[in-house]
């Protein structure tokens, strides 16, 4: 009898473990205050990237379940729908910067596509902070258009969209956290 107990206390403190560990993993973009001291065309893309991650994260933040299905009008998107586009606007993002790209994952819930979302945005982040004016202007956005169609379409798009789940959620009787500080990129709260 011993044994089994202690097999099951030490799968039980694994799982505990394993799950504490999900739990506490950080998200990217909580505070965005500082900023690269050189001003290239690169930088400054990767600036645009991390705004979106700080507005859509915190956008984001706090939000339960009962909220996914709320929307405006029966023809609009629920804050879940949202989150899932901003999710398909985040690989884009993703696929085009980076030399490999990352694989939809079906059936995911809007709190998972927003981690994954995140962790993708990062990695552009990360990328674009790397790179010369040369390998910013071979970036295309689905092997066919240039650069610039990155930043006014699924870029503009997704900060569109994070602003709609903003309002939306407010609508719904769960507003932002407070602390949001969207002019100096911080964040004064609980992070989630």
């Amino acid at each position: 009898m011993k044994p089994v107990y202690i097999s099951c206390l030490l799968a039980f403190l694994s799982h505990m473990h394993f799950a504490s560990a999900q739990v506490s993993r950080d998200l990217p973009f909580a505070d965005i205050s500082t900023y690269p001291q050189e001003m290239t065309s690169a930088t400054v893309a990767a600036r645009m990237v991390e705004s979106l991650g700080f507005r859509y994260r915190y956008a984001t933040q706090g939000l339960e379940d009962e909220n996914m299905d709320f929307r405006a009008s029966e023809d609009a998107r629920t804050i879940g729908e949202t989150m899932l586009h901003i999710y398909g606007l985040s690989m884009v993002i993703h696929n085009s910067v980076m030399e490999k790209p990352y694989a939809k994952k079906e059936r995911l819930s809007p709190m998972k596509a927003r981690e994954i979302s995140l962790y993708l945005l990062k990695t552009v982040y990360d990328q674009l902070l790397s790179m010369d004016d040369d390998e910013l202007k071979a970036i295309t956005v689905r092997g066919d258009y240039p650069f610039w169609i990155l930043i006014n379409g699924p870029l503009a798009d997704a900060l569109w969209h994070s602003g709609q789940v903003a309002t939306l959620r407010r609508a719904a009787g769960n507003p932002m956290p407070k602390g949001v500080n969207v002019f100096l990129g911080t964040y004064n709260g609980s992070n989630k």
